[in-house]
């Protein structure tokens, strides 16, 4: 049998509603938030501020990549709203596991400070040469 897990992810674009929707066809719990802009089926959970889909069951939160944009938003053009990136840190509880793709010193620093136990998932070798391929295509 496998193991599902509950799942919350916050903004990012189009990949992260696309993730959201694989990880969710998998048997996974998933809530979405600040991705308003995205139809999902009705297996995917709306949450919104204040708790950002926050709840007593979720294993881990996904933040998009780069997590966060110019003067600390949180990347999230798929959201009606925006939101300062430490809004989202914030309403994540302590010793949370939180995936976030390029995140910034600001992200880290202030991951730390929530004692948020975060992993650049853009950090990871194998993810890092993919994605540079398409990147370099593109310019």
């Amino acid at each position: 049998m496998k193991k599902s897990a509950s799942l919350t992810v916050i903004g990012g674009d189009m990949r992260q509603a696309f993730l959201a929707q694989l990880l969710s066809e998998d048997g996974h719990r998933i809530a979405v938030s600040a991705l308003e802009r995205h139809r999902f089926d009705s297996r995917i959970i709306r949450a919104s501020a204040p708790g950002f889909g926050m709840d007593a069951g979720v294993h881990a939160v996904i933040l998009p990549m780069p997590a966060e944009r110019d003067e600390g938003m949180l990347n999230a053009p798929l959201s009606n709203t925006s939101y300062h990136i430490q809004t989202i840190l914030d309403a994540i509880p302590p010793g949370m596991l939180v995936l976030a793709g390029a995140a910034s010193e600001n992200v880290r620093s202030h991951a730390a400070q929530n004692h948020l136990h975060l992993i650049d998932y853009l950090a990871r070798e194998e993810l890092a040469i993919r994605n540079a391929v398409p990147t370099a295509a593109a310019i």
